[in-house]
């Protein structure tokens, strides 16, 4: 009996090839979850690279940077990516990640530590930019979907790698850990994986996107799904606008659809996710929680991988809004009950000391609430609204702007739970989210199982 791989085996490796450069980003997102502590002197004093403990400001700064240098690169990759490829595009920006850990394995002042999360950020807002579109070109209606899930998927392992091997190792040995993916990535993705078809047809060269079919495909039957990329790339071409910043902004339909997904994209930000992921050891910690901070960080971010893998199931059986009510819903509920424990826990109430595993439950709930539905929804969304002429320069709007936000959500939340309250970030995100399920109930129209035209039809009755 012999084994026979699928005709899509090779599709699937390059997915995985791609998103070796997501896991690195993964490790990069969860690295300040456990470095934070040892850099402020609270955990593992002895081997702090730092002369003198961060503070509190300069905690935020380097847990935040990252979220700045992902605001930026988007729109350096939407050019890039056009202009020399999308292959190409990645492996020129997974350098500042590789650069930016070096800096971190050598660094001795706060100032390295901004210089290289930020570096970090660059190829963090690439992955986020430059991923997607790669992945839908090169699968298949049959596994589009799936592919597409994967790197969401790698990002939560990095993430989760982070909780288990961070608080055990110095901060410059988990560097030269988070460097291995990144060099892997270059090596087999680099090597081995091709470019786009999509791009060489867009670039004319349709011998080498038939080449490139051929080895993604593993067959040499592939001369309809070619004929049909470039029917897809003429009718795109002939479909192009002089300016589309005008047609984003001055009509009136993709305003709205643009308004639409940037505020779903910011009440998403604002659900609190950037600021649990950098400082969930911090929150268990002060928690004092049955188990050290590290052990029950592991059990957040487990539950956030296994919340990833089922939302690429239930995504497309269930309404987008229903979805999202009860996400959010789900969301502002373990949100408020965190920030009342920790308004007790602030008073002085004996009772908190017999409820300290209720933190843990809580962002055990919220991880699985905001990974099912609130996180996959929110990032599909503009491509499934926008119109195809304003769907790059769109996408991408909403992506930096969203990420401008978490830059400043974890900029200055630490700051106001230093200075008025450690429960009040959780009141804040609680509030949002509760705020955001009125906008979807009545704002947002469902997408799931329409085309294009139907979704317009909709929105327009709306106007």
């Amino acid at each position: 009996m012999h084994f026979v791989l699928p005709s899509s085996w090779f599709t699937f490796f390059a997915a995985f090839a791609i998103n070796l450069l997501s896991y690195g980003g993964g490790l990069g997102y969860g690295w300040s979850s456990p470095a934070l502590p040892k850099l402020s002197g609270h955990v593992d004093p002895e081997n702090n690279p730092l002369s003198t403990p961060t503070t509190i400001h300069e905690e935020s700064w380097i847990a935040s940077l990252l979220s700045l240098g992902a605001v930026i690169s988007p729109f350096m990759t939407e050019v890039s990516a056009e202009k020399i490829g999308r292959k190409y595009t990645l492996l020129i920006f997974a350098l500042p990640m590789i650069l930016g850990n070096f800096i971190i394995i050598f660094a001795s002042e706060v100032w390295h530590f901004y210089t290289a999360r930020f570096l970090i950020g660059l190829t963090e807002g690439c992955i986020f930019a430059t991923i997607p579109v790669y992945a839908s070109e090169i699968s298949e209606p049959k596994n589009r979907g799936t592919i597409g899930a994967i790197m969401l998927l790698f990002i939560s392992l990095g993430h989760f790698t982070s909780s288990i091997i961070g608080p055990s190792v110095t901060i410059a040995t988990f560097s030269i850990i988070s460097l291995a993916p990144c060099i892997l990535f270059l090596v087999l993705f680099g090597l081995l994986v091709p470019e786009s078809p999509y791009y060489f047809v867009l670039a004319g060269k349709n011998q080498e996107a038939q080449r490139s079919l051929k080895q993604l495909r593993r067959k040499d039957d592939i001369e309809e799904e070619l004929n049909e990329i470039i029917r897809a790339v003429k009718e795109f071409k002939d479909s192009q606008i002089s300016n589309v910043w005008v047609e984003l902004f001055m009509r009136k339909y993709n305003f709205i659809a643009f308004v639409l997904a940037l505020t779903l994209m910011v009440l998403q930000q604002f659900s609190g996710l950037i600021y649990i992921v950098d400082y969930t050891q911090k929150i268990f910690d002060v928690a004092r929680t049955p188990f050290k901070g590290n052990v029950s960080v592991m059990f957040v971010t487990s539950v956030q991988v296994i919340s990833i893998a089922l939302s690429t199931y239930i995504i497309d059986k269930i309404n987008r809004k229903t979805l999202l009510v009860i996400s959010l819903m789900l969301i502002a509920c373990s949100q408020v009950v965190l920030g009342l424990f920790f308004y007790f826990q602030h008073r002085g109430h004996a009772a908190v000391e017999y409820i300290t595993w209720l933190p843990i439950v809580c962002l055990m709930l919220f991880m699985v609430s905001f990974q099912l539905g609130t996180c996959p929804i929110s990032y599909n969304y503009p491509s499934e609204i926008l119109d195809p002429t304003v769907k790059t320069l769109g996408n991408t709007l909403v992506m930096s702007l969203g990420l401008l936000g978490e830059f400043g959500i974890a900029t200055l939340f630490p700051m106001l739970a230093e200075h008025i309250g450690f429960f009040v970030p959780f009141w804040i995100f609680g509030l949002v989210s509760f705020v955001a399920v009125f906008f979807v109930v009545f704002w947002l129209p469902e997408t799931k199982g329409k085309s294009f035209l139907e979704i317009q039809n909709v929105l327009r009755n709306k106007l």
